[in-house]
């Protein structure tokens, strides 16, 4: 129960498991400029059988941040599933866990692996596309979905941040009145 356990066991288990995660990020050379340490807590209502992980704020646990996690814990559960219990009902604490981050001071994604966005914004306005056998390599346009907006003949490579879209030659394309993107094949 989060009610009896005790803050300074879960203070000692959260410092030892963030001084863990400096020491890894230091050693990924990391410095603390560049270090984010985030703790959370699983918890669910006694007899449940699913967590939900609630963020902990920074700073030493007391009485008082024990009373502010389980309202964190009960508001989660309303958001999550649309009712809490009532407040004699016992919240179970099943585990902690920290989160350690380090911020880099420049992007480590190769330049290859950028998003169309950053593409588009000034790299290629084409690029090889390959195909088939029977058509081979050609230079392709990238362009965005907006771009759709005039009906276009393929080829092209329509560009997003979750997704690409390739028309093949000689397919037309165009946007529906929703934003989809309409491909005819020929």
């Amino acid at each position: 129960m989060l009610r009896r356990t005790d803050p300074q066991e879960l203070n000692n288990a959260w410092d030892h498991m963030a001084a863990e995660a400096v020491a890894q990020l230091q050693a990924d050379g990391f410095t603390a400029a560049q270090m984010r340490i985030r703790r959370a807590a699983n918890m669910h209502y006694q007899g449940q059988t699913f967590e939900l992980t609630v963020p902990v704020a920074d700073g030493p646990l007391d009485a008082e941040a024990m009373r502010a996690l389980e309202e964190a814990f009960g508001q989660e559960h309303e958001r999550t599933y649309g009712h809490r219990a009532g407040p004699e009902e016992p919240v179970e604490l099943v585990n902690i866990q920290v989160v350690g981050q380090g911020l880099p001071d420049r992007p480590r994604v190769p330049e290859g692996l950028r998003s169309s966005q950053t593409m588009m914004a000034g790299g290629p306005q084409s690029r090889q596309a390959y195909f088939g056998l029977d058509i081979g390599w050609l230079e392709t346009p990238v362009l965005s979905r907006g771009d759709l907006s005039t009906p276009r003949e393929g080829p092209c490579i329509i560009e997003e941040y979750d997704a690409t879209c390739v028309i093949p030659p000689k397919a037309h394309s165009r946007l529906d009145a929703y934003g989809n993107i309409l491909i005819d094949l020929l």
